[in-house]
């Protein structure tokens, strides 16, 4: 066998292996597409909760959704919550929500997909031009996420609470 016989053998077997598993990539395609549409829309209600350190230690009404969270040990210091602010987002997938709300806080959501039954999600929280927190965090649907920022005395909790 020549060398140019070798290298057109040595082409055509790999072409020939690369057209076998065109299917299957295919199908690959096809089985991932699905996943990144179903991922294409989410919402989020954002609670955000004044907690101080004096109080009754009473958990208001309108956030039962959320009483086990708060008497979880980072919140044991804190006796007294208020609802400060409750904004809506609706989210797409790659496109950031912003929303000013009542703290003085900016929050930035957007959603990054979805995987194994979560939403994955990436936030920022600024207080004007400083970021108190950026982070990518997968939620489940309805499940409850907490990100605080702390204070002196108080801290302003950001209640996540999404559906897909």
């Amino acid at each position: 066998m020549t060398h140019r016989n070798m290298i057109s053998t040595f082409l055509a077997s790999a072409l020939t292996g690369a057209l076998a598993f065109a299917p299957v990539a295919i199908g690959a395609l096809t089985l991932v597409a699905p996943a990144i549409a179903e991922a294409a829309d989410a919402t989020c209600r954002i609670h955000v909760v004044e907690a101080k350190e004096e109080g009754d230690g009473k958990i208001p009404p309108e956030l039962d959704f959320m009483a086990e969270e708060l008497k979880a040990p980072a919140f044991r210091a804190y006796k007294g919550f208020a609802v400060l602010d409750v904004q809506d987002f609706k989210l797409e997938l790659g496109k950031v929500a912003e929303k000013k709300f009542k703290s003085g806080h900016t929050l930035h959501l957007s959603l990054l997909g979805k995987q194994e039954g979560k939403l994955e999600l990436q936030t920022k929280i600024l207080r004007g031009s400083n970021v108190l927190v950026d982070m990518d965090f997968g939620v489940k649907s309805n499940q409850i996420v907490l990100m605080p920022v702390w204070r002196k005395d108080s801290a302003v909790i950001y209640a996540y609470q999404c559906k897909h």
